[in-house]
């Protein structure tokens, strides 16, 4: 067999893989919307302090929960009409962090937050995400001094920039929705 023949049979090759991957991708992606939806219900249903909830039964819980949503530029989701849950986004060391956080009626004790990140450190900035660093939130109040609103939580040891992060996020997201606190209370 010459070269050619030999390039030939490779472009076929690549060309047929190629098709078969965008096939497989085009039917996975259903499933990874369906994947990514639930995990975002899993979030705002744990921030509000709603427990047993898996992938299993996340869609179920979240309808039979959520009572409001609003979607625009300051986006919540009311949960059995007593919690509101905002979402977050902010920077940790390595990338983005992002997470829930859910809101007594009167917007001044967290119910719970959930956080998750992209690429921090095993075993320091990504203890973020466990359940050890989330739980000291809950039943915080929010200090409110003047247009700052903060919540004393306790950093993670050796992560300093995650944890200060993890604090810038929460007070620009809560900063953010203070025209709509004010509005509601």
């Amino acid at each position: 067999m010459n070269d050619r023949y030999i390039f030939r049979y490779i472009i076929i090759l690549v060309l047929i893989v190629s098709v078969l991957l965008s096939g497989a991708a085009m039917l996975l992606k259903p499933y990874q919307d369906n994947n990514k939806k639930n995990e975002q219900r899993i979030n705002i249903l744990k921030a509000a302090g709603i427990t047993g909830v898996d992938k299993n039964n996340a869609e179920q819980l979240f309808e039979q929960h959520c009572t409001t949503t609003n979607d625009g530029d300051l986006p919540y989701y009311i949960i059995d009409d007593k919690t509101t849950v905002i979402p977050m986004q902010g920077n940790g060391l390595w990338g983005p962090i992002w997470g829930y956080i859910g809101l007594s009626e009167d917007f001044q004790t967290i119910v719970g937050a959930v956080f998750d990140h992209k690429s921090e450190t095993p075993g320091l900035g990504a203890e973020i995400t466990t359940d050890n660093f989330q739980s000291q939130f809950s039943g915080k109040e929010m200090k409110r001094n003047g247009d700052n609103i903060t919540v004393e939580v306790d950093a993670i040891a050796g992560a300093t920039r995650t944890s200060d992060g993890v604090k810038d996020m929460i007070k620009n997201t809560l900063e953010a929705y203070k025209a709509y606190f004010e509005g509601n209370e």
